[in-house]
């Protein structure tokens, strides 16, 4: 299937159906709450980030060549992922870098590489991509990988990546599914972000992270440093298995937490249970205000009442019955009064440990990141790069300021066809709304990769 939209051509037969389908025209140029269905059929559809959907002119071939002419960040991509500033990469580490291009119709086209930042932006103009993936970092450049001896064709260096999908809340959020996305579903990315960095940054002393809207519904990590660049697959998949806390599944309504024998719960978990139960409880978007999971109705309170003991169960019980309109945020509270009680009178090493645990393993189940961990584990995985444009909604993978993060809303990230009509309107690439997100890139995410490579160097020199 195309991902391009094409108007029907025009009917010199003008009948009933014909004059309802101009009406409709006319209408959609106004509010833009329309599509075309198979046949060229218009069908009024709601206006909303949730479904995914755009107006047709956001995303064509036309609109998406003028935004990789004039839009795109060509320079700024290639001082990435040539790491140039380092006076220690080889020369060559960008033409053995892969990249796949996914052009019209679905048609992948692997083992793209190029010598510099000029073949990088031909080679997109001459093919125009709907779709862009970076790879890995190999011992021969990926268009020669035929031609090399199998076993000695391998990557050598990868950024860390991490991929969040919102489907995987599936089971979790009351407000959307699927593709759908609003604003109380993108309080789970929120909360993600947070832990995430904080995990990187303070557990493992990583420093370079750039986390990307992923033009629709999802979230993803880059981790720039070169110790993660240069991790082997084992290692990647030790940093992944460490991150990662919560099983998907429809019945589960706790976290396995790990305690290793004894009786205290591992820092990492107690410092992301920090995050997790600030989302949880106390955000107005969050997993009880925003989602209102322990409704009675809903499915979720029955399992959470199920891992109680039973005089806890006929307590709760109790207060559901007299309280049939209570909040998700009261129910809470009567939960954590039962927790108080179990830390009172807990007595063995089996019943404390178990009374520090009965909460904080639903929180974290609610609110901790859901992760692919197969795309972290493996070096040569693709993952679809930085600035390209969403095919389904029209939207830039644009990074995201964490410091910002509580006010992304990404249903306010710019279309192609916003930035175009922009540009248009002034001249200037300069002066369109992608300008705050390669701003961002420059300033918060490549200057502080260009001075840790020259703080290097600088060390080295006075050895």
């Amino acid at each position: 299937m195309s991902f391009f939209f094409s108007l029907p051509k025009m009917s010199m037969v003008v009948d009933d159906q014909d004059v309802q389908k101009r009406k409709l025209d006319e209408e959609s140029s106004k509010t833009g709450d329309v599509k075309r269905a198979a046949g060229g059929d218009i069908v009024p559809v709601p206006k909303q980030i949730e479904s995914g959907l755009m107006k047709m002119e956001d995303f064509n071939p036309e609109i998406l060549r003028i935004y990789y002419d004039r839009l795109f960040p060509f320079i700024g991509m290639y001082r990435w992922l040539s790491y140039s500033s380092d006076p220690t990469t080889p020369k060559d580490y960008f033409l053995k870098r892969e990249f796949t291009f996914v052009l019209e119709g679905d048609v992948y086209c692997r083992y793209q590489c190029f010598r510099d930042a000029d073949e990088y932006r031909a080679r997109v103009m001459a093919q125009q991509p709907v779709r862009m993936e970076i790879g890995a970092v190999y011992t021969h450049p990926p268009k020669n990988h035929s031609t090399v001896v199998k076993d000695a064709y391998k990557p050598v260096e990868r950024e860390l990546v991490f991929d969040i999908d919102m489907d995987d809340y599936d089971d979790i959020r009351t407000c959307c599914s699927g593709s759908k996305l609003c604003k109380k579903c993108w309080g789970f990315m929120r909360c993600a972000a947070k832990t995430l960095d904080r995990a990187l940054r303070e557990d493992f002393g990583f420093q370079h992270l750039m986390f990307v809207y992923s033009g629709r519904r999802g979230m993803h990590c880059w981790v720039a440093d070169k110790p993660a660049r240069q991790l082997n697959n084992s290692m990647r998949s030790a940093v992944a298995e460490y991150l990662n806390l919560v099983a998907n599944g429809a019945n589960r309504v706790r976290a396995e937490i790990r305690t290793n024998g004894c009786d205290e719960i591992h820092p990492s978990v107690l410092d992301a249970h920090k995050i997790c139960e600030n989302f949880f409880r106390d955000d107005p978007e969050g997993v009880l205000q925003g989602q209102e999971v322990l409704k009675s109705n809903l499915k979720h309170l029955p399992l959470i009442l199920e891992t109680l003991n039973v005089t806890e169960r006929e307590v709760m019980s109790k207060y559901i019955s007299e309280h049939p309109d209570a909040s998700s945020s009261e129910i809470w509270k009567e939960l954590e009064a039962l927790e108080a009680i179990r830390v009172r009178e807990a007595q063995s090493f089996k019943q404390k440990l178990e009374a520090k645990l009965m909460l904080k393993e639903i929180i974290i189940q609610y609110s901790y990141p859901r992760l692919d961990i197969n795309v972290s584990k493996q070096m040569n995985h693709l993952l679809k790069s930085p600035f390209v444009v969403h095919p389904k909604t029209g939207r830039v993978c644009v990074p995201i300021d964490l410091a910002k993060i509580d006010s992304f809303d990404p249903a306010e990230v710019p279309t192609i066809g916003r930035l175009v009509e922009e540009l248009n309107q002034s001249g200037d690439p300069r002066n369109t709304s992608l300008k705050e997100y390669t701003h961002f890139f420059e300033e918060q995410f490549l200057k502080p990769l260009d001075e840790a490579a020259k703080k290097m160097q600088d060390q080295r020199l006075d050895f």
